[in-house]
C-alpha cells in the first residue's frame, strides 16, 4: 500500500450535520489529530460522528468556550476510517468553529488486488485470481514443475538466491540461478542463465480451454554492442513428452531478441518436427529496451496471436498462427544469453504471469 502523510480535512462546521470527512474510494484514513477552534465569542456545542457505512454513532461530544482550541490526538496507527466510512458532525452555529483533521491516507498500489474505484494499472492483480496465476510473491518457485535446457534437450535445475550480474564466470552447465520475491525487488521472478548460448526455461503444466490468454509483464538486462539473440526473454505455449517440454511444438514471443545493436521483440512457432516459422518482428527501437514491457500469447480455439506491449500501455500485434501439429499443454518462462563480457550473464525478470479465458483482447 502507498501511504500518504497530509492534512485529511480543513473546513467550518456546518449547525446541521454534515459530511466532515471521508477517504477517496478504495483507501483508508489514519486519523491522528483533529483540532477544532471556536471562532465564536460565545461558547459552541461540537458534536462528530462516525458512519462505517452501515451504521452511525456519536463519538464525540463537547462545548468548547469562546476562542479556545481542542486538540484530540490519537496514538498509535490513528483512528481508522475505512474504505466506505466517514465522519459526520455539526456546531450550535455554522461557520464558527474550524476543523483540521491531520493524518495518513493508505491507498492502493502496485502488488495489491484490485479494488473498486482505485485506479486500474495493468500490473495491479485481478480481484479474482486465475488456477495458473503466478504474482512471485513467494520466496520460492510453487506450481512450476522445473527447469529444462530446451536447446539440448535436458533438464536443468534452480539455484535460489544466487543472482549475480556481475559474474563472469558464470559460463557452464544446466544450472539457472533465480530470485523470487527478493527483497531488492519484491513480487518478482528474476532468471539468470549460464553463458551458454541455450534456451532454459521453466515450466508447468496446464490444461488448455477453448480460449485462454497469457500475459506477462517483464524486465531485461541490455548491453551496448551485445552478439545476436544476447538476453532474450521469451514467453512460450509448448508440447510436453514424458512430462518436459519437448525441443519442437511450441508457439514463442522473444523480447529484446537482440541481432546486432536491435533491440525488439520477436514472434515464432516451431513445429513438431522442427521446422520453424518466418519470424515475425517488430519495429527495431535500438537500445531503448524497456519500452518493451509486456507479452501476451491468446488462444482462441485453434489459433495463436502473439502480441507485445510496452511500458505506456500500448499493445502491438504481432502475428497468429493457425493449423499447428501439436497441442500445447505447458507454459514455459525462459532466457538466455550468450555475452562473456562485462558485466557478466544478463538478467530477465517477470512480474507475473496470468491467465484469462476469453476471447476478446481488452488490455
Amino acid at each position: 500500500m502507498q501511504l500518504d502523510r497530509k492534512p485529511l480535512a480543513f473546513l467550518q462546521l456546518p449547525a446541521t450535520k454534515g459530511d466532515l470527512y471521508a477517504p477517496a474510494s478504495g483507501s483508508k484514513g489514519l486519523v491522528h489529530h483533529i483540532v477544532l477552534h471556536n471562532t465564536n465569542t460565545t461558547a459552541e456545542a461540537v458534536v462528530l460522528n462516525y458512519h462505517n457505512g452501515t451504521n452511525e454513532y456519536e463519538i464525540f461530544s463537547q462545548s468548547i468556550a469562546a476562542g479556545a482550541t481542542l486538540i484530540w490526538d490519537f496514538k498509535g496507527a490513528g483512528d481508522i476510517v475505512e474504505d466506505g466510512g466517514k465522519y459526520t458532525g455539526n456546531t450550535t452555529t455554522a461557520s464558527k468553529v474550524t476543523m483540521k483533521v491531520m493524518g495518513t491516507e493508505e491507498t492502493p498500489s502496485a502488488g495489491q488486488p484490485l479494488i473498486a474505484g482505485a485506479t486500474s494499472n495493468l500490473w495491479v492483480p485481478p480481484s479474482v485470481a486465475h488456477a495458473y496465476d503466478d504474482e512471485f510473491e513467494s520466496s520460492t518457485l510453487s506450481g512450476w514443475t522445473g527447469v529444462q535446457n530446451i536447446s539440448d534437450g535436458v533438464a536443468g535445475s534452480l539455484s535460489y538466491g544466487t543472482v549475480d550480474a556481475y559474474d563472469t564466470s558464470f559460463t557452464s552447465g544446466n544450472v539457472v540461478r533465480v530470485n523470487v520475491n527478493d527483497p531488492v525487488r519484491p513480487s518478482w521472478l528474476q532468471i539468470q542463465p549460464p553463458i551458454v548460448g541455450k534456451q532454459f526455461y521453466i515450466y508447468k503444466a496446464i490444461t488448455l480451454p477453448t480460449n485462454l490468454l497469457m500475459v506477462a509483464r517483464t524486465k531485461f538486462n541490455k548491453k551496448l554492442g551485445s552478439p545476436a539473440n544476447d538476453a532474450s526473454i521469451f514467453l512460450e505455449f509448448t508440447e510436453s513428452s514424458g512430462g518436459v517440454p519437448t525441443s519442437n511444438s511450441r508457439v514463442e514471443l522473444f523480447m529484446n531478441e537482440s541481432d546486432g545493436s536491435q533491440c525488439q521483440a520477436q514472434a515464432q512457432s516451431v513445429s513438431s518436427t522442427g521446422t520453424p516459422s518466418a519470424s515475425t518482428l517488430s519495429t527495431d527501437v535500438d537500445d531503448q529496451g524497456q519500452a518493451l514491457e509486456y507479452g501476451a500469447i491468446h488462444k482462441i480455439g485453434t489459433t495463436f496471436h502473439v502480441w507485445v506491449g510496452t511500458a505506456s500501455g500500448n499493445w502491438i500485434y504481432m502475428t497468429s498462427y493457425s493449423g499447428l501439429d501439436f497441442t500445447p499443454d505447458m507454459v514455459g518462462l525462459g532466457a538466455w544469453s550468450t555475452s562473456t563480457a562485462s558485466p557478466g550473464s544478463s538478467i530477465v525478470a517477470f512480474d507475473f504471469v496470468r491467465f484469462y479465458e476469453t476471447d476478446n483482447f481488452l488490455l
